[in-house]
This record gives structure tokens, C-alpha cells and sequence, in this order.
């Protein structure tokens, strides 16, 4: 399997008052976000019709920092975002969550911890372990190649000791 035959696809499902999308094979069956035998090719992934989008298991350098609710109440770009954001805009694939209210980052780092930020900001950053959904929905004029994200990840490692619980 090629190092980028790391594709999967998603189910949104509802339990109580929350929802979660997840991981399922491209013929439906459930998926592991750390199973390869789960995977895909992106041509297989997008030509299947099981489950609700497209997925992509971090890991092997690729990694995704997802920015949740990162606009304000007018539609403009949080100021943490604007910070997270800057150093890699127009250099990496940048692109709109699947609810339309938050970014993917997606960008090369070595494997490490995942990280969550709440409250100060509405971020997660993950390069292994985990899987991020795909929308392939552009940010602006994001270009389709990927720069390294350790700068950022290091930043947020950094605000996580700050972040407030929510």
C-alpha cells in the first residue's frame, strides 16, 4: 500500500445530543483510523457512495490541525485563527470543514501527541492515530501541496498550558 493510499470514508452518526462522524470503509464496513488493512486509494474513496464524505487517516507525516468555529458572529476570520493561520496561508492545503464553520490545515509533521485547545481557542492537531474528515473544499486560494506544520503545532502545544476549560 502506497504511503498515500491512507483514504477512508465517514458516517455522520447521532447519539443523545451529539453527533459523530464515524470512520467506515469505503464498502461500509467500520474503519480504524490505525488499521491500513481499512484503507484505500483516493479513487476507490471517491467512488464510493457508502457513508457521508471522504476521510483520511493521519499518520506517516501527514498531518491536519482543525480550526472549529473559527469565524466570529459576523462571518470574519477569529483573530486566533488569523495567528494559526498566517505563517502557512497560500504555502499548504487549507480547507473548509464539513460543517462550513471551521478549517482544515493540512500540512507534513513527524508523529506526536494530539492536541486539543478549548476555550482560548477551538483547535486540535493531530499527525497520528487519527483520521480527519476531507471536504476538498478550498479556503480562499489555497494551493494543493502541503508544508511542514511543526511551527504550529508547537504554538498550540504552547497555548494548550493557558487554555481555560470550557
Amino acid at each position: 500500500m502506497a504511503m498515500a493510499d491512507r483514504w477512508l470514508r465517514w458516517r455522520l452518526v447521532h447519539g443523545g445530543e451529539s453527533a459523530s462522524k464515524r470512520p467506515i470503509r469505503f464498502d461500509g464496513a467500520p474503519a480504524s483510523s490505525t488499521d491500513p488493512a481499512t484503507w484505500t486509494g483516493l479513487s476507490t474513496a471517491e467512488q464510493s457512495t457508502a457513508g457521508d464524505g471522504l476521510g483520511f487517516a493521519l499518520g506517516g507525516g501527514f498531518a491536519c490541525i482543525d480550526l472549529d468555529h473559527c469565524y466570529d458572529a459576523r462571518g470574519y476570520l477569529a483573530d486566533w485563527a488569523k495567528m494559526l493561520l498566517a505563517p502557512v496561508a497560500g504555502r499548504t492545503w487549507i480547507e473548509i470543514s464539513p460543517s462550513g464553520q471551521g478549517l482544515h490545515i493540512w500540512g507534513r509533521c513527524q508523529e506526536r501527541k494530539g492536541i486539543k485547545v478549548r476555550g482560548l481557542m477551538d483547535a486540535e492537531a493531530y499527525s497520528q492515530g487519527r483520521y480527519m474528515t476531507y471536504t476538498g473544499h478550498a479556503w480562499r486560494d489555497s494551493p494543493v501541496k502541503l508544508a511542514d506544520l511543526t511551527f504550529i503545532f508547537d504554538v498550540i502545544e504552547r497555548l494548550a498550558v493557558y487554555d481555560c476549560p470550557s
